[in-house]
């Protein structure tokens, strides 16, 4: 196959940046374990490979992307440097008389899969899946299948072979997973770093946008409807609302409970500061939920013109009308189940749609709304880019994005708890309800 080059003859930047990933280097086999292809099938299949069987050539051709990839986990400096100090300590303990026993052997191995070799050639075959923002997927989802072949170890008999050590509460398991393993390791970096990422983020969703969506809504609530469709547009505006006021990711906002807001709806509104209180139950931001909810307070009218209170109320309203109670706010009318974010992104584009129509200096004609909007991130981007333009202090945007005290907690658990009560809530009224009113 030809290679293509430039206009001097020379093999362009991009391709061999590519080409660097098909061969592998001197001294690779220094710093990753290795075995040849003929090892690693009888490992598999429990037998030598057969030339004439498509699926063993696959196989084969499978084994030699997962070795490749773990040879380039490695930097070439450091197999370079490997190399070159090896060759140095042989010669002196060459000279010494012990050159055969300075380093340890480097095999043969168990004839077993310890490399974890059978995940890696599936993963290598998922990576060639047709993807939604690339020909094929991303790294992102190749990586799920090791997680799921480590849950499945972890359940099996083998699984329960691995030790645990324990002090005090604090436990540590030692694993025998493959896929635990340095070659597995190397060979996922390595992979990763062939394949990279293409990220397409949610485009934020202006203020302005989401206050000509909300005319639409009124327009059609006018309307003469039957109760089951109003309660779906009322569902619509009570997630668009809610996504964009509290900043909320867009699995977070099915969250939303209708018991606790029932509860709160009446006395928040009496309150000397009116607002809403948006009650979230179950596992939200990296906690686990129980008999409690997690309050978010919000104002009953942004500073935009966002009318959350009036949709919520409508939402409550509404779910009352056709016999609901209790459970999610945003449920499956069918199943009576709490609804996925990604139940609404049809309508949100449409209505997108047609504010692109009817309002062109909002959102220009050549957008591509499917493919830069999405109810996952674009609210909560929005709200919080909306924060910023209006210069609100940081103290008060993370009051309201209390993610943020989850995530850059990382393993460990935050110090603040999330068991908010609503009396709790209202001491700290004036703080939280600046971010919504900002909106």
């Amino acid at each position: 196959m030809a290679v293509p080059k430039d206009a001097d003859g020379e093999i362009m930047v991009e391709e061999k940046d590519k080409m660097r990933y098909l061969e592998a280097r001197d001294g690779d086999h220094l710093v990753t374990p290795f075995q040849c292809e003929l090892c690693h099938v009888r490992n598999i299949l429990g037998r030598d490979p057969q030339l004439n069987l498509a699926s063993d050539v696959r196989l084969v051709k499978l084994i030699w992307r997962a070795s490749l990839d773990a040879f380039w986990c490695s930097e070439p400096k450091t197999v370079e440097g490997t190399l070159r100090e090896a060759r140095r300590g042989l010669r002196i303990a060459s000279s010494l008389g012990f050159r055969d026993k300075l380093f340890a052997q480097l095999g043969p191995f168990p004839v077993e899969d310890t490399f974890g070799m059978r995940a890696a050639v599936v993963m290598l075959e998922v990576s060639l899946n047709p993807g939604k923002n690339d020909d094929t997927v991303q790294y992102g989802t190749v990586r799920k299948f090791r997680s799921s072949f480590s849950n499945v170890f972890k359940a099996s008999k083998e699984g329960q072979k691995g030790a645990v050590m324990m002090k005090d509460t604090v436990k540590m398991s030692i694993s025998t997973c493959p896929t635990n393993g340095l070659f597995f390791e190397k060979f996922t970096k390595g992979c990763h770093k062939r394949m990279g990422d293409i990220v397409k983020p949610d485009r934020a969703l202006a203020v302005e946008i989401l206050v000509e969506i909300q005319h639409l809504l009124e327009l059609e609530w006018g309307r003469s409807m039957t109760d089951m469709a109003r309660w779906e547009l009322a569902l619509e505006g009570c997630f668009y609302v809610i996504s964009f006021t509290c900043a909320l990711r867009g699995e977070e906002v099915p969250l939303t409970n209708l018991a606790g807001i029932q509860e709160h709806l009446e006395e928040s509104g009496k309150n000397k500061v009116p607002h809403v209180i948006v009650a979230l139950l179950g596992r939200f931001k990296n906690e686990h939920g129980d008999s409690n909810y997690h309050l978010l307070p919000i104002v009953n009218v942004t500073r935009s013109g966002i009318q959350t209170r009036r949709w919520i109320e409508r939402g409550v309203m509404m779910c009352e009308r056709l016999g609901y109670t209790r459970g999610p706010l945003f449920r499956d009318s069918t199943t009576g189940g709490k609804l996925k974010a990604t139940a609404f992104e049809k309508q949100f584009f449409r209505r997108l749609e047609m504010v692109q129509i009817q309002r062109p200096d909002l959102i220009g004609a050549g957008v591509d709304i499917e493919g830069q909007y999405g109810v996952s991130r674009s609210f909560r981007r929005g709200a919080t880019s909306r924060a910023a333009d209006v210069l609100l202090p940081p103290d008060v945007t993370n009051a309201n994005n209390r993610w943020r005290t989850v995530e850059t907690a990382g393993a460990k658990q935050s110090s603040m708890t999330m068991r908010d009560h609503y009396t709790d809530v209202r001491l700290t009224l004036n703080l939280l309800l600046q971010f919504s009113a900002a909106m």
